[in-house]
């Protein structure tokens, strides 16, 4: 591998990874902020919703005592005092039904206020996601694509499923100059290509015979690839006509089969044909040349389409802290690792043989991770401790600060019984330049007035 630990022993993963978990806590930051939002405009909601209950029973044990004051003088009293009676307890009720009114129209209000402030969070996580897939993918995460060509130019999608249950699909920009930005036919990857197809013969009894059939004048209207299968649709023009579709399953066994696609490009219902011989090897030429030209989609992945967590919509998390825990799960293990490795404590060191005997180091100190965890309360900063920062005690002050978990609720990682001590800063400022102040950390969503401040 091109990149090795702090004491110089093999690093798995050929990516930045200081930068990538760098993003990760930013990414996980501004999820927990999210959860702080939500949690908060919940609170709200509740408190609102008690306090109406309460205006309503004192409301309703009022109108009680009305009533009973009132009530000798209808029995009893004479006509007019009757009548009198009845008016009062009638005004009452009328009064009360008002301001019962009132109070469900303020309740509403503030509803719609805290549906409003839940929304933005699940935005800010939306974004929060983009931001970080759209420049990375975890070690472990598994690429689907897809190009689609309309009639002079294609579009295109890349899906990343990452090892945490998050699959992200992104629109791709292609370059003018990309090969896939235009139309392209079979004869671009493979010049001539045969393959026996069935078609009907006959002018009296219809019959379906294989017959040699020529495809490379063909465009391909739609490439996917998947992380099990793949497919290829051939058409007339490159979004109409009549052609075929290649399915591919890529297991153990690569098979392949082939069905008619009809003039609006929905393939036939009959059975596919499953291609043997020359023409299976023929076919599994042209995916594999097609497929190998998409290598590059990924790194032009750009808009985030649609993002789902467990399979659920992103748009309809309710707790973005269960994403924050499995994010920093995932990279955990190899942050603790690097640190263990990097020599200096405190630090976490990775360094990228360049030849010639030359090396660039890339590091990141536990303060400046740290640094942007602490806008969160006690309890949510308590996600990061399964990283093992060693920073002076505030991430363990921040677990015994944190709330008891609900019963039946998974406990929070603790810290390790025997953190790092922290270098003397004169140790640290004469072996690394001081680390810039972090002017760049993400927007996240505010916690509402009242709500406990950062320490």
């Amino acid at each position: 591998m091109s990149r090795v630990y702090g004491d110089s022993t093999p690093f798995p993963h050929d990516l930045d990874y200081i930068h990538m978990m760098r993003d990760s806590v930013d990414c996980a930051v501004r999820l927990l902020s999210a959860q702080q939002s939500i949690r908060a405009a919940v609170e709200r909601a509740q408190s609102s919703e008690r306090s109406r209950e309460r205006e309503v029973i004192e409301l309703n044990a009022l109108f009680e005592r009305v009533q009973a004051a009132v009530a000798a003088s209808i029995t009893e009293g004479m006509d007019r005092t009757v009548r009198t009676a009845a008016q009062i307890v009638a005004g009452t009720r009328s009064m009360i039904d008002v301001a019962t009114s009132d109070l469900d129209a303020q309740v509403a209000a503030e509803n719609a206020q805290v549906k409003h402030i839940m929304d933005k969070a699940r935005e800010t996580v939306v974004h929060a996601v983009e931001h970080f897939l759209e420049r990375h993918a975890p070690p472990g995460s598994r690429y689907g694509m897809q190009v689609l060509a309309s009639a002079e130019s294609n579009a295109g999608q890349v899906t990343i499923t990452t090892p945490y249950d998050v699959t992200a699909t992104f629109g791709v920009v292609l370059p003018n100059m990309h090969a896939w930005a235009r139309p392209r036919r079979v004869s671009d990857f493979v010049p001539q290509l045969e393959v026996q197809m069935p078609k009907e013969s006959g002018w009296l009894s219809k019959r379906v015979e294989m017959t040699p059939t020529r495809v490379e004048r063909m465009f391909i209207s739609e490439l996917v690839i998947g992380d099990h299968f793949g497919v290829l649709s051939l058409r007339r023009g490159a979004a109409s006509g009549t052609g075929y579709r290649l399915r591919v399953g890529l297991t153990d066994s690569i098979t392949a089969a082939i069905s008619p696609l009809k003039e609006d490009g929905t393939p036939d219902q009959g059975q596919p044909l499953l291609l043997s011989g020359k023409d299976l090897a023929a076919m599994l030429a042209l995916w594999r040349s097609a497929a190998e030209s998409l290598r590059d989609l990924p790194g032009m992945r750009r808009r985030l389409v649609s993002a789902t967590f467990a399979e659920r919509p992103l748009l309809e998390l309710e707790s973005p802290r269960l994403l924050a825990e499995a994010l920093i799960a995932d990279i955990a293990p190899t942050v603790v690792e690097i640190s263990r490795r990097s020599g200096a404590p405190g630090e976490l060191v990775l360094r990228r043989n360049l030849g010639e005997g030359r090396r660039e180091e890339t590091y990141c100190t536990h303060a400046e991770l740290v640094d942007k965890i602490r806008i969160l309360p006690p309890d949510l900063r308590a996600v990061f401790a399964q990283l093992r920062l060693n920073d002076g005690g505030a991430i363990a002050a921040s677990l015994i600060d944190a709330p008891a978990p609900l019963a039946g609720a998974p406990e929070s990682p603790r810290l390790s019984a025997n953190p790092l001590p922290p270098p003397p800063p004169s140790a640290l400022a004469a072996s690394r330049p001081p680390a810039m102040p972090n002017s760049t950390r993400p927007p996240s969503v505010p916690p509402p007035q009242g709500s406990p401040a950062a320490v």
